[in-house]
């Protein structure tokens, strides 16, 4: 616990380095209005918040700037935050188009969040086996090429040409495509593959031959859609150009191989899946020394209370945590809304 005068002089430090990212020395906090304090009585204190491992000089002769320790503090305890207007959130909901795929709506959030922070934006996908089935086609081509066509969640649509052993009648295409919607529509990809696997192993034992090939198509293609291929997007990175603590070579690089290689990012992003509301994740709370000085925030995102995904912001540790955590929250309040209509 601090005193009530070790409060105000270390929320004054915050606000003071948030705002211009310099070390902040006793005489600037004595002229802070809130502080009625000598410069040698603000020098104490600032030893006592240093003790309590608070603060820290970032070499010698300078004034005090935040610990990782004094961060969480700040966050947990003093922070106030500024929630958006109702034009301004009005404004997010209209730049999120509803007229998008899943997949480009997460696109389109994570650019709009980049954008909004002046930082890096990730979103976290869903799992593509949780999507639904809604509609299996086939249209015949001729010359025995067929199109596969497969529709996901309303406007997701999928398809590929195969080419079958003989020709089909496009009667015969419908029949297996009746068959197949009434299998397989409705359910998720993973319930619907496992569905066709069962019904070509059967078919196979009939020997039709037609419906065999047209129903190893559909696999085929429902296969490659399970594939996770990226498992969260990225944008924004340089944004992080923008910082003094983060634009250094070595550092960038660090960073810029992490949301590449996805390992490090998503073991923060998985944390979040199981907890409730908006996280703040500040320097070694990342879980991997390349995030010292860097914070990422986080609130996972959801539809008719299922957790699809996260989606937060990487950005220096001295960000305006004001006005960035209400950004985020309401950014992923929306993004439910529209994946749930």
């Amino acid at each position: 616990m601090l005193s009530d005068r070790s409060q105000i002089l270390f929320k004054n430090l915050m606000g003071l380095y948030l705002n211009e990212g310099k070390p902040v020395g006793s005489t600037t906090l004595a002229k802070c209005p809130e502080i009625d304090l000598s410069s040698a009585t603000v020098r104490n204190v600032m030893a006592d918040l240093e003790k309590l491992g608070l603060i820290h000089a970032p070499h010698t002769s300078a004034g005090r700037v935040p610990t990782d320790k004094g961060y969480r503090l700040f966050v947990d305890s003093m922070l106030t935050y500024q929630p958006l207007s109702i034009q301004r959130e009005a404004q997010i909901r209209q730049k999120l188009s509803p007229n998008l795929n899943p997949d480009a709506l997460m696109l389109n959030a994570s650019t709009m969040l980049s954008g909004m922070t002046g930082m890096a934006s990730l979103i976290l996908m869903p799992k593509k086996e949780r999507e639904i089935l809604k509609h299996i086609d086939f249209i015949a081509l001729g010359e025995n090429r067929v199109l596969v066509v497969l529709v996901f969640n309303d406007q997701d649509v999928q398809n590929r040409v195969v080419e079958l052993e003989s020709a089909i009648t496009s009667s015969e295409l419908i029949k297996i495509a009746n068959f197949l919607n009434e299998q397989c529509a409705g359910k998720s990809l993973a319930q619907a593959r496992t569905t066709l696997v069962e019904r070509l192993n059967l078919i196979r034992s009939t020997t039709n031959e037609f419906m065999s090939s047209v129903i190893e198509a559909t696999d085929s293609v429902l296969s490659e859609q399970l594939q996770q291929k990226i498992p969260f997007l990225v944008s924004g990175q340089t944004n992080l150009l923008n910082y003094q603590e983060l634009a250094h070579a070595d550092k960038l690089k660090s960073l810029f191989h992490a949301f590449e290689h996805h390992s490090e990012m998503l073991s923060v992003l998985d944390k979040s899946m199981d907890a409730q509301g908006v996280q703040v994740f500040i320097g070694a709370e990342c879980g991997n020394p390349i995030y010292q000085d860097c914070s990422i925030v986080t609130t996972p995102y959801e539809v008719e209370g299922e957790v699809l995904g996260v989606l937060g912001v990487v950005g220096p540790s001295r960000m305006n945590y004001g006005k960035v955590v209400p950004k985020v929250d309401i950014t992923a309040k929306i993004l439910s809304s529209l994946l749930k209509k």
